[in-house]
């Protein structure tokens, strides 16, 4: 099983193993359920695989290389930071906003190597930029399309570091 299947399937446990605990002791359940349904129609409508924070680091720390892009606004990743070594491509968060410029851009900052493996991520789960840009990714023929769908608030909530750009000038 390679590296990447095996980090997939990581994630899909932990977030099995979520149940056994409960997801929100003080209720809440409904909004929390939404979202995963959501993520799920969203992975399954895409074609690509997701990436946990924790796997993700993992890999990262381990050696492995992917291509990451952000696909927030350069200004959201100028007030946020952005995970180590990732390339702006941003993307509307509505699908119909989404304009050829921005496709063009991100197959630009992606490369032409489609084997490589690529994670997109945006602020947080319910964002869905990440999700436009994993889906024309696969779209495009890229074989290894991961989106990272905790984005840059669950990156920064688990501690991890994060690059400050330079302000615009």
């Amino acid at each position: 099983m390679g590296v990447w299947r095996y980090a997939v399937l990581l994630a899909i446990l932990a977030l099995a193993g979520c149940a056994a605990v409960g997801t929100s002791p003080r209720g809440g359940e409904l909004p929390i359920e939404r979202a995963a349904v959501k993520l799920h129609v969203d992975v399954q409508d895409g074609g690509y695989r997701i990436v946990s924070t924790e796997t993700l680091k993992k890999l990262l720390d381990e050696g492995m290389n992917p291509t990451i892009l952000s696909t927030l606004p350069l200004e959201s990743d100028r007030a946020l930071g952005t995970l180590p070594g990732a390339l702006n491509a941003p993307m509307a968060n509505a699908e119909k906003e989404i304009t050829t410029d921005s496709v063009s851009n991100l197959l630009k900052v992606a490369g032409n190597d489609k084997n490589r493996p690529i994670v997109v991520y945006c602020g947080f789960v319910g964002c869905r930029r990440s999700h436009h840009a994993a889906k024309y990714l696969t779209e495009w023929g890229y074989k290894n399309v991961y989106r990272y769908p905790g984005g840059i608030t669950a990156w920064k909530e688990a501690g991890y570091p994060v690059v400050k750009l330079p302000p615009a000038i």
